[in-house]
Formats: C-alpha cells, sequence, structure tokens
C-alpha cells in the first residue's frame, strides 16, 4: 500500500525560486526511497473587500507554471505524482494545506523555507510557522540551501590528492 507525501509550492515571484526547488527535490528523494506517490499543491489566496474578490498571492498563472515545472520534474523521475490548486482566503493557506493533507491522508507535509520575514534570523514565514504549530502531521520545511550535499569523505579526500 503506498502512502502520500503532500509537497506544498508556492509562486510569489515568476521563477519558482531556490526554496521550491530544495523542497521538490528532497521529496523526489524521499519519494524515490519509499515508493510514496507525491501530491504537489498550490494553494491561490483571495482577499475580499468592496471592490470584489481578488487574487493576492502571485500573478495569474505563476501558480498554475510552477505547479507544472514541479509535476514534471518529479514525473520525470518515475515517480507518481498529482498537480492540485486549492484556494484560501487571505490568512488562511496554511489551514488550506492542512485540509489536503487530509484529504490526500499525507503521512508528510513538506515545504521550502523562503525565508522572506521581517527578522533576518527568524527563518520559517507565516504560513511555515503556522504549519508547524497547528500541524497534526509530520511536516518538514527545507532550507533553500538544501541543494547542495557535500561529497562523501573518500571523494574529498580524492579530489584533494588528485
Amino acid at each position: 500500500m503506498t502512502k502520500t507525501i503532500l509537497l506544498a509550492v508556492d509562486a510569489a515571484r515568476d521563477d519558482p525560486g531556490e526554496h521550491v526547488a530544495a523542497a521538490a527535490e528532497m521529496t523526489r528523494q524521499l519519494a524515490i526511497a519509499t515508493g510514496d506517490d507525491v501530491v504537489v499543491l498550490h494553494v491561490h489566496e483571495y482577499a475580499t473587500g468592496r471592490w470584489g474578490r481578488a487574487q493576492v498571492d502571485c500573478h495569474e498563472g505563476a501558480g498554475e507554471s510552477v505547479l507544472d515545472q514541479v509535476v514534471s520534474g518529479l514525473r520525470d523521475a518515475g515517480i507518481r505524482v498529482k498537480g492540485v490548486i486549492g484556494s484560501a482566503d487571505y490568512g488562511h493557506v496554511a489551514r488550506a494545506i492542512l485540509d489536503a493533507a487530509d484529504k490526500y491522508d499525507a503521512r508528510l507535509i513538506v515545504l521550502g523555507s523562503s525565508s522572506r520575514t521581517d527578522l533576518p534570523l527568524l527563518p520559517f514565514g507565516s504560513v511555515s510557522n503556522r504549519l508547524l504549530h497547528m500541524a497534526k502531521r509530520p511536516v518538514l520545511i527545507t532550507p533553500k540551501n538544501t541543494m547542495t550535499v557535500p561529497a562523501p569523505a573518500s571523494e574529498a579526500a580524492a579530489a584533494a590528492t588528485g
């Protein structure tokens, strides 16, 4: 019986960013090692006011573009993957991620830390922070610099003498 990993991605910029790439790579490694399915989720955030309802999370189509990039990369690695677009009212993205984790019975929620906070030493943003406090499932937050993997000691020694 397969399990599911939920990978939450954002698209605050047109480029997915290092934090999304790091989270996708970590998810790829986990899914290959465990044989888990992956659900990649992007949640559009909406604000409602006198002017009506407006999307405030990213430019039109940016979330779908990032989702498609991540899904195709995981699929190319031989992983069973599904892309999902969700929606949430302003300030409730963490709740939407948790609802999706419940819906797909995810054993793990993965997301990247974009380090876009006002305090440079605070490593998590508001969505990450809320997930850590609200989740009843394991949450893995990958820092954006996890893409660099050190070489094993034997390779480093060979390169130094080589």
